[in-house]
């Protein structure tokens, strides 16, 4: 089995303390001394500062989920025929779930969860959801949605919430694949059913006009 390099093993190291303790409780130093590095120097030689370590960490968990969501993509638009919610909702939500709940000792979603609330990683998770991949999946599902277009805005934003929350508390617990399976595609019906369901906004447009 491949030994981790020290850059990995520090990414690792970075992501399993911002996870568990916050970003405030995160250090260079305490990267060092969580990943076994003895060199002093070895996180700043790497990262530069602990801004280049979160980028560092959004690169590398970031890149297989576009990947994966792209090619999503590409068969989407090679079926020809126009896309409905549920497989929009799909790309959206399964190459994360893949990369999460699907990896072995995974602590991004957890990592993803304290920037939702951390003002000091707000970055982090604005890189997460301005990828090109994702800014593509996201339109056509507001797209698609039936709904003034400022609630389709706001129900597309709270599905990665939603999706986000829920990884990172089944990310933390022993799953077999089959019950991993099962909470992914429920978690892709939930988040249809929040998409499609009556808006009362536009009932009371209809009917004040």
């Amino acid at each position: 089995m491949t030994q981790p390099t020290a850059r990995d093993a520090m990414i690792d190291a970075a992501e399993r303390l911002i996870a568990e303790r916050g970003i405030a409780a995160m250090t260079l130093k305490d990267v060092q001394i969580a990943a076994g590095q003895s060199n002093r120097s070895a996180a700043k030689y790497h990262f530069g500062s602990r801004e280049g370590l979160l980028d560092a960490i959004i690169e590398v968990r970031m890149s297989p989920v576009n990947e994966r969501r792209e090619l999503l993509l590409e068969e989407m638009e090679a079926n020809g025929s126009s896309p409905d919610v549920r497989r929009a909702v799909e790309v959206m939500v399964k190459p994360i779930a893949e990369e999460t709940l699907g990896r072995k000792d995974s602590r991004y979603a957890r990592f993803l969860s304290q920037a939702m609330f951390d003002p000091a990683l707000a970055e982090a998770i604005q890189k997460h959801l301005s990828a090109d991949s994702f800014r593509r999946a996201e339109e056509i599902v507001i797209g698609l949605v039936n709904v003034p277009l400022d609630v389709a805005q706001w129900r597309a934003e709270n599905i990665v919430n939603m999706t986000l929350v829920t990884l990172s508390r089944w990310e933390a617990l022993d799953r077999s694949p089959e019950l991993t399976d099962r909470i992914v595609a429920d978690l892709v019906d939930t988040c249809v059913a929040v998409l499609e369901a009556t808006s009362t906004d536009a009932l009371g447009s209809e009917v004040s006009g």
